[in-house]
């Protein structure tokens, strides 16, 4: 099994973003060498090659090819839009990196992730946290969040374009709602700029605390219960990225 610690090759060329989850995978891999992934949406390819470099086996998707020369046969052009063109069953790992937020229908691909994935096979999700501090006092100001600021340029669709930001919450729902079992919530990285919103923190604490008052069924009551720790938790609080790490439930 390779060392990971050891910043080599395509390893070395990994942002702040893709470092966070090619960590997580490592610690995912079993013994065994055969251990599948499938990077999707795989933008230049550089986690995908890293992956491949550690000797993990990698398919990398995306509906730009411009992987393709990185990763030769390791590559799939792909409209992730119109779901996975993948065999039910036959990956260990999905990895989406900073990708759900562009796609028109993230709940579909989300449940094209837990057909691909094998029983108990693991996905990992990063996405803009868009319930941080910062990001909830610039949509209380302004209406727009801190990954989109202004609104989106009109003249075309373009496939960067975050038209699919989704909360916390939102993801977890589609999570559980689709067959996964969330297992961890964790900021990739966090800027110091976001502590001064400390301040803020009681009075959206006890305004979430109201918001919650109203369900009355006794499960959801206990799972909001959760929901209300995690969204209070360092890495959403402060976080600039969330890292979602689930289960396919078999």
């Amino acid at each position: 099994m390779p060392q990971f610690h050891k910043r080599t090759g395509h390893l070395k060329a990994l942002g702040t973003i893709e470092q966070a989850v090619f960590n997580r995978a490592a610690a995912l891999r079993s013994a065994r060498h055969d251990f599948a992934i499938v990077d999707a949406p795989c933008g230049e390819g550089t986690l995908a090659a890293a992956f491949r470099e550690a000797g993990f086996r990698v398919l990398g998707l995306d509906i730009e090819r411009h992987a393709e020369a990185l990763l030769g046969g390791s590559f799939q052009a792909a409209d992730l839009n119109a779901g996975l063109p993948l065999a039910d069953r036959s990956f260990d790992l999905v990895v989406t990196v900073e990708g759900i937020e562009h796609l028109e229908n993230p709940h579909l691909f989300l449940r094209e992730a837990g057909r691909v994935l094998k029983d108990n096979g693991w996905l990992i999700v990063t996405t803009p946290n868009i319930v941080s501090l910062r990001s909830r006092v610039r949509f209380l100001g302004s209406g727009f969040y801190h990954r989109d600021s202004m609104p989106l340029n009109e003249t075309s669709r373009h496939p960067l374009h975050h038209i699919g930001l989704r909360s916390f919450p939102q993801l977890r729902y589609d999570l559980h709602t689709l067959g996964f079992q969330l297992h961890d919530v964790v900021a990739t990285h966090t800027k110091p700029v976001s502590y001064l919103y400390a301040i803020f923190i009681p009075w959206m604490f006890l305004y979430t605390l109201i918001a919650f008052r109203k369900e009355k069924e006794k499960a959801q009551r206990r799972r909001n219960r959760e929901i209300l720790r995690t969204l209070f938790s360092r890495s959403v609080l402060f976080g600039e990225n969330l890292l979602l790490l689930a289960r396919k439930v078999s």
